[in-house]
């Protein structure tokens, strides 16, 4: 063989999908029999029957809550007609043949939100499949004739804020739980989100002094905080059933209360009352994954909250509502929120609330991986902090207290080091004096420091270590019945899956998997 024929057996490429070799004067990446084949699906995924959903790497995929999993079983499905390589699904997706890899390998676990869902929508996995909070994908059912209110847009006077909050509760409370998570419309994100809220910054239109029922009495205010006082107690105990049916229905009772009553200090207070309400509404709902009816409860905390006269307590819903949005992936959106938060109590926030805002602001940078601007403002976090007054905070700030301004800064801090490993060591020795100033009745607490205490030893590349402590939380985590529990240790789970070929890690991951399913 000549050297000229030697130079073009070296240079004749294969086909990707069948192997075969491409001829030379072949320009396309595929064999002619190959792109036959495959037709559309060079474009986009195929059409898949319904059965294909039901395969066992499929099912598996599902049960661990991992997408890596899932693109990979999808590729390697035997109903494809022709191979799905890498190159033509990453193409699929939007994303480099590179990155896909790491996805499939777990090298790189996808905890975005906006990406569950992008890979959902191209693949077209079925919406009861979902296990992502179940929004955001658009459904072929049409509109859904008992949708909630748009709080969002609604009017931002003190009778429009109390007929907002009775029409959203007597929705919730006529809809299952199942409908809930099934049929829930998509959180608000971006400018959607945020320019509707700076309405808050605004002076408030104000009640009418004429109504044709009574004002609140001092005698039914008093009664209305006693049940208030009791439900708030249930906020931290997660879950969606009766409990949060109570909240419900004192917030609707309350909201048709408030809809006739005139101008009044009492009338405030019961607006004040009812931002709580909201606040443990929205806390419940976010507890048992309906991210958003959490969303709604907080947004109408924030309008309860200003028609009380009560800023502060508004940009506590505001901070909440941030720490949603991280939880959701949207850094950007809840760094906006606190923003507007730290704007609107500027001249009112005690150094209590200022430190809190400002550990909402790192957790933005954390998630960012800006290393600066997240020190910088946990070293403003800590100052505010130490200028606290003792008497001068309201009693909603009490929970923000030492263990948890440590153990807020060190589990941020574990974030950052998935950007700067050497974040690490400093992450856990936070979160070590927070588990020592931590109140032992603060069990759901004290689970979350743990959790993330072994995640931090996950990155430090520590997993006996951090498998051991999972398993010390795991009675107590089954005990809670709390969602956002359950979903941290998935997240442990997710991260433990490059240290799957330790028996401890499949032992601790297999346990994990039984909780959920308990």
């Amino acid at each position: 063989m000549g050297r000229k024929a030697r130079r073009a057996a070296t240079t004749r490429r294969a086909c990707p999908s069948c192997g075969a070799l491409i001829a030379a004067d072949n320009p396309d990446q595929l064999c002619q029999r190959c792109r036959r084949t495959a037709g559309a699906e060079l474009h986009g995924p195929p059409r898949v029957p319904e059965d294909f959903w039901d395969h066992e790497a499929m099912a598996a995929a599902f049960s661990d809550r991992n997408m890596g999993a899932l693109l990979a079983a999808y590729r390697h499905h035997p109903q494809h007609v022709s191979r799905v390589t890498q190159d033509r699904m990453a193409s699929w997706l939007g994303i480099s043949q590179a990155q896909l890899s790491r996805y499939e390998t777990g090298e790189n676990p996808i905890d975005r939100i906006d990406r569950l869902r992008h890979f959902a929508r191209v693949l077209g996995v079925p919406g009861d499949r979902l296990w992502f909070d179940r929004v955001g994908i658009p459904s072929q059912a049409g509109p859904d004739r008992g949708a909630p209110p748009d709080v969002l847009v609604a009017a931002w006077d003190a009778s429009s804020i109390a007929r907002s909050v009775e029409e959203t509760a007597r929705n919730d409370l006529a809809i299952s739980r199942r409908a809930a998570l099934s049929g829930a419309a998509a959180v608000a994100m971006g400018t959607s989100l945020v320019e509707p809220l700076q309405r808050w910054l605004h002076p408030l239109q104000p009640l009418s002094r004429w109504s044709s029922a009574g004002a609140i009495s001092e005698e039914e205010l008093a009664a209305l905080q006693h049940v208030a006082d009791g439900l708030r107690g249930w906020g931290g105990r997660g879950g969606y059933g009766l409990a949060r049916k109570a909240v419900l229905g004192q917030l609707e009772e309350l909201a048709e209360r408030l809809t006739r009553a005139p101008a009044a200090p009492t009338t405030e207070r019961a607006f004040f009352i009812g931002a709580e309400l909201s606040k443990v509404a929205a806390s419940m709902s976010w507890d048992a994954g309906m991210h958003d009816a959490a969303q709604r409860y907080y947004v109408l905390g924030v309008r309860m909250a200003k028609a009380g006269r009560n800023d502060p307590f508004a940009a506590l819903c505001l901070a909440a509502m941030a720490r949603q949005m991280f939880d959701l992936g949207r850094s950007e959106d809840g760094l906006e929120l606190v923003q507007l938060a730290q704007y609107g109590t500027r001249r009112t926030a005690t150094p209590t609330l200022q430190a809190l805002l400002l550990t909402r602001e790192a957790w933005a940078y954390a998630q960012m991986g800006r290393v600066r601007e997240f020190h910088r403002a946990v070293g403003q976090a800590q100052d505010s902090f130490a200028q606290r007054r003792p008497g001068s905070d309201p009693w909603w700030l009490d929970s923000f207290d030492e263990a948890e301004l440590e153990g807020v800064i060190g589990a941020r801090m574990r974030d950052l080091a998935a950007h700067d490993p050497a974040q690490a060591e400093q992450a856990e020795r936070h979160i070590r004096r927070a588990l020592s100033l931590r109140d032992p009745s603060r069990v759901r607490n004290r689970a979350f420091d743990v959790i993330g205490l072994a995640r931090t030893k996950m990155v430090a590349g520590e997993p006996e270590e951090a498998c051991a402590l999972i398993q010390q939380v795991l009675p107590k985590a089954a005990g809670l019945a709390s969602g956002r529990v359950v979903r941290k240790l998935q997240d442990f789970a997710k991260e433990a899956e490059r240290h799957r070929d330790l028996a401890v890690v499949r032992d601790t991951r297999e346990a994990i998997r039984g909780l959920r399913t308990a």
